[in-house]
């Protein structure tokens, strides 16, 4: 036998051997979203908290998701949004909305612009310098997330454990127009909530997470920021270097509008991986060889298929487990919508599509996944909502260009 033909073999077999332990992940992860969905949450004897929520320009449903942040079944609570100008469009819209629910807390801080870190970061930083003293656990919130109406209860909740650290939810990507950028992209991203639940594998996401001010204050936020383009992978790091618990609630699952172009869907991405480069490398080496195993799975098996057909060689065998592999994709994807669809306070219909497309069009996921944890190796710049980033190291973070400055840098205000 073709000794190139038995690495094949040893390497498929340990794909199939891979996939079969993310079956059983899977699995697990479908047990416990059961629990926690059965679980039942009071909205009432929760402590006083304060959500953040970052906004740059107006995101595709702004409107909407700011309704659901004023309108959260949550006894007590104040929202702060932060803009890096007055001017940013985004200002009319928080105003408009405020109008509407005068019994809700709310006021807006002006940061300016970043300098020397990830403009959000810097938004952050600024926002968080003077917590209101009633807040006893602070929130964080995407401008382009829309949360359901327990989603601060749901994971306020969970943070009254004392060996938690944070509570964290994800995103989940529906596309606006079902073409070819949108279903890649929501497929690439919505693949990843399929990883959390069991503690091993969470990591915080920054458009839906929340912790308590005491521990925010331990881990020496935001002085921790300083110089960061990323927020999240930094709070996932402080957390369990504290040896606290990195904790995941569906609840806090939250739907997100997306409408990308290709080259729009390749910027995201390689952006995606570059961070976890740059913050958490040994989960990029994991991306990367998760990657590269499900690229060799699907089109080094192809490739062998097709040598076999063109020069003679074994057909059976990479045929057999490329289907196996592929097999044990779509089940662990069909599994991973029947398991996440309830928690999405969405429309089933807007979710079908793009479901069937993940399911069907696996092979072409895994493609644009290896094209884009490549293109993360290499370089240091990237672009994030019109600012061109240097990122020298997780503390060494530089503003090379904005396409559309709003503002002069100046010293951060705030307005009522």
């Amino acid at each position: 036998m073709d000794g190139f033909f038995i690495t094949y073999c040893i390497f498929a077999g340990a794909g199939l051997l891979i996939s079969l332990l993310t079956l059983v992940q899977t699995w697990e992860h479908r047990r416990y979203h059961r629990k926690r969905f059965s679980a039942h949450v009071e909205s009432r004897d929760l402590p006083p908290a304060i959500v953040y929520v970052p906004c740059k320009g107006v995101d595709l449903g702004f409107e909407e998701n700011l309704h659901a942040l004023f309108t959260q079944d949550y006894p007590d609570y104040q929202l702060c949004f932060i803009l890096e100008a007055d001017t940013d469009p985004a200002r009319a819209v928080i105003d408009r909305v405020n109008s509407r629910f005068p019994a809700v807390k709310c006021r807006v801080v002006v940061a300016g612009l970043a300098t020397d870190c990830g403009q959000k970061v810097h938004n952050l930083i600024v926002a968080t310098a003077d917590i209101p003293v009633e807040a006893k656990v602070l929130a964080f919130a995407d401008s382009d997330a829309c949360p359901g109406p327990l989603w601060l209860a749901r994971m306020i909740r969970r943070t009254a454990n004392s060996r938690t650290g944070v509570v964290t939810g994800y995103r989940w990507f529906v596309p606006q127009r079902n073409s070819l950028s949108n279903l890649i992209v929501a497929a690439m991203n919505n693949q990843l909530a399929g990883n959390l639940g069991l503690r091993l594998f969470n990591l915080v996401w920054g458009g839906s997470w929340a912790m308590r001010k005491e521990v925010f204050e331990q881990l020496s936020f935001p002085d921790a920021w300083h110089g960061c383009l990323n927020d999240d992978l930094i709070v996932t790091q402080r957390v369990r270097e504290a040896r606290y618990k990195v904790v995941y609630e569906p609840h806090c699952l939250v739907a997100s509008s997306v409408d990308m172009s290709f080259p729009a869907l390749l910027e995201f991405a390689r952006r995606q991986y570059f961070q976890v480069r740059v913050y958490t490398p040994r989960w990029w080496w994991l991306g990367l060889t998760a990657a590269g195993m499900a690229g060799f799975m699907y089109f080094g098996s192809l490739l062998w298929a097709v040598k076999g057909l063109l020069v003679g060689g074994p057909v059976a065998v990479p045929v057999i487990c490329m289907a196996a592999y592929y097999t044990a994709g779509m089940i662990r994807t069909a599994m991973r919508h029947h398991t996440i669809r309830p928690f999405l306070q969405t429309d089933k219909a807007e979710l079908r599509s793009a479901a069937w497309f993940e399911i069907l069009a696996l092979p072409v996921t895994a493609l644009f996944h290896l094209i884009a944890v490549f293109a993360s190796a290499f370089g240091r710049r990237i672009v994030w909502r019109g600012i061109h980033y240097y990122v020298a190291g997780p503390n060494r973070t530089r503003i090379e260009h904005r396409e559309s400055p709003t503002v002069s840098p100046q010293a951060p205000s705030k307005a009522a």
